[in-house]
């Protein structure tokens, strides 16, 4: 099967990059976003590695980490950036918004402060989970990438979000994802209502879920693509970079093509496809080569 998994990513090695579709109007962001919302974060592979452990790690049960300052968790910070940049575009201050994630296989922590590249300091209350690739990286994964893994992982993201809203209401969930975790967010959005007559109502709306460099397949599921479309009863943004290796599938590609946060250097320039165009590769303006 491992061999297989090669051939396919080989096989889709040629395929030519589909340009980034523009970004949503702040018409779309104010109608689905208000204060109040849950934004329900929703890491990829090797999340355990670049969130779990550095955070864990850190003092207290309420421990502040600084993006700017934890080479490790920077390199898995697309989500919490996606989601501060979503309410930037919605003309919501980030701290009105509820932000909880999924996935990364905490087990120590029961919430703690994530402090953005713009200074914005959010609590951020851990849902539980693992995701099906938390541990290793994308070929470490290969024979996790499936629809079964899908359907598991969006089960038990929406039970545990069902748990969480049960206590602690909200009108609306917002979904910001990334890698496989878009993945998994794109099949919730998608097979919601079967998810739901399975476990129950959600008991809130889910009117926007944005999905970042989603993979271009999974054996036995094709993903929507990029673009803004009506999915499910809310939308799908999906963002995928002309040059991210995860999405066309082009193992050859260079990683930093998957990074979503936009540094000219130090310089933050924003979340791509949300509140900026621009590209960056290691730092360096433009597309990875």
């Amino acid at each position: 099967m491992r061999y297989i998994w090669i051939a396919l990513l080989a096989a889709c090695a040629s395929s030519p990059p589909v340009p980034p579709a523009p970004p949503p109007t702040d018409a779309v962001w104010g109608e689905a976003i208000h204060p109040g919302d849950l934004v329900v974060l929703v890491p990829g592979t090797g999340s355990i590695e670049y969130l779990e452990q550095p955070i864990e790690a850190l003092p207290g049960d309420d421990p502040v980490v600084d993006v700017r300052r934890s080479p490790m968790v920077a390199g898995d910070a697309v989500v919490f950036e996606q989601a501060i940049a979503a309410a930037h575009r919605a003309g919501i201050d980030p701290r009105a918004l509820t932000f909880a994630i999924w996935g990364a296989g905490f087990t120590r922590l029961a919430r703690f402060e994530y402090v953005s590249y713009e200074a914005i300091q959010l609590p951020v209350v851990v849902l539980g989970g693992t995701n099906s690739c938390a541990s290793g990286d994308i070929l470490h994964n290969l024979l996790n990438y499936s629809i079964d893994d899908a359907d598991r992982d969006a089960r038990d993201l929406y039970a545990r979000t069902f748990a969480y809203l049960a206590a602690h209401p909200a009108p609306e969930v917002i979904v910001a994802s990334h890698s496989w975790g878009g993945a998994v967010a794109e099949y919730l959005a998608g097979q919601l209502p079967s998810i739901e007559a399975d476990l129950g109502p959600l008991g809130a709306r889910m009117p926007l879920t944005v999905a970042d460099g989603v993979p271009g397949f999974v054996l036995g599921y094709t993903f929507a693509g990029p673009g803004l479309r009506p999915f499910g009863d809310g939308q799908l943004y999906e963002i995928d970079r002309p040059d991210d290796p995860v999405h066309a599938m082009d193992p050859s590609g260079d990683p930093d093509g998957h990074q979503y946060t936009i540094l000219f250097g130090d310089a933050f320039q924003g979340s791509y496809g949300v509140t900026t165009q621009q590209l960056s590769c290691a730092g360096v303006p433009g597309e990875c080569p």
